[in-house]
């Protein structure tokens, strides 16, 4: 058993390390077609928060409305995927660098606050249940 559970952690920290060995993209080394599409991630961000505000409430009361049903949003940048959350009364908007090995990412919610970051370094902790 305590052989299985070293092996696991080990698996999981080694998949782990080669994710971060490698260059992030949005560091102060970053290419100006990198920053680019940094700063179009959060001016999407931006626009959607504003249109957010703008939208008219739906029938059910719903007042979020999904990005497609936004007007004039300019369109996801390239290399960042998109995901949207909403149950009318609250969303949340995060926009991930698909490109970036740090995985860097925006993100946004209905108080209309703007996040970049990267994730912290993950870290495997296993912790052996006791049979009590």
């Amino acid at each position: 058993m305590r052989t299985h559970i070293l092996v696991t952690a080990t698996l999981l920290l080694g998949g782990f390390g080669t994710a971060f060995a490698q260059e992030c993209l949005h560091t102060n080394l970053e290419t100006m077609e990198d920053r680019l599409r940094r700063e179009q991630a959060i001016q999407f961000a931006r626009r959607l928060n504003a249109a957010q505000e703008m939208a008219p409430r739906g029938s059910q009361g719903q007042r979020y409305r999904a990005p497609d049903e936004l007007p004039n949003l300019p369109p996801v940048p390239a290399g960042f995927q998109l995901q949207f959350n909403s149950d009318g009364r609250t969303y949340s908007l995060s926009l991930k660098d698909v490109r970036d090995p740090c995985r860097f990412a925006v993100f946004t919610d209905q108080d209309g606050h703007v996040y970049a970051a990267t994730p912290q370094r993950p870290s495997a902790v296993v912790i052996p249940l006791s049979r009590n």
